[in-house]
């Protein structure tokens, strides 16, 4: 996949495989203009993403607090 991205306007050449995904992903989402699914494609890994870091602070977060503790032990 070859990507140009200017201010406001990107344009992709895609694979076939990619293509088909991109399709897909329409088709999945309900969107008829696959130009269209793109955009919402960018924000569903970026919701993905944002919900993958939520899940690993959680359960670290007893390592979290004693590190915090630490820091703010060694800042006293």
């Amino acid at each position: 996949m070859a990507v140009q991205v200017k201010r406001r306007s990107v344009t992709a050449l895609l694979t076939d495989g990619d293509y088909e995904l991109l399709e897909a992903f329409a088709a999945e989402q309900g969107i008829e203009d696959v130009s269209a699914a793109l955009p919402a494609l960018l924000y569903e890994v970026v919701r993905l993403h944002d919900q993958l870091w939520d899940m690993q602070f959680s359960q670290g977060r007893e390592k979290m607090d004693a590190m915090a503790r630490k820091a703010l032990e060694g800042h006293n």
